[in-house]
């Protein structure tokens, strides 16, 4: 798993950026992203390539 393309991506949602992203596994534009909220609060992002179902989970 490459961590710093991960992380850029992870950066990237945290400024706001809806995407796309490419997978940092398969190179395909395949990145959703989906958001766990407790109290109308976004405290967890997670990061999933349809393609190839590589994930990534983080905190908000």
């Amino acid at each position: 798993m490459n961590d710093d393309e991960w992380n850029d991506i992870i950066l990237s949602v945290k400024q706001g950026d809806s995407g796309p992203w490419a997978c940092p596994e398969c190179d395909e534009y395949t990145v959703e992203l989906g958001q766990r909220f407790e109290q109308g609060e976004v405290v967890e992002h997670a990061l999933l390539c349809l393609a190839c179902e590589a994930e990534v989970v983080a905190p908000a």
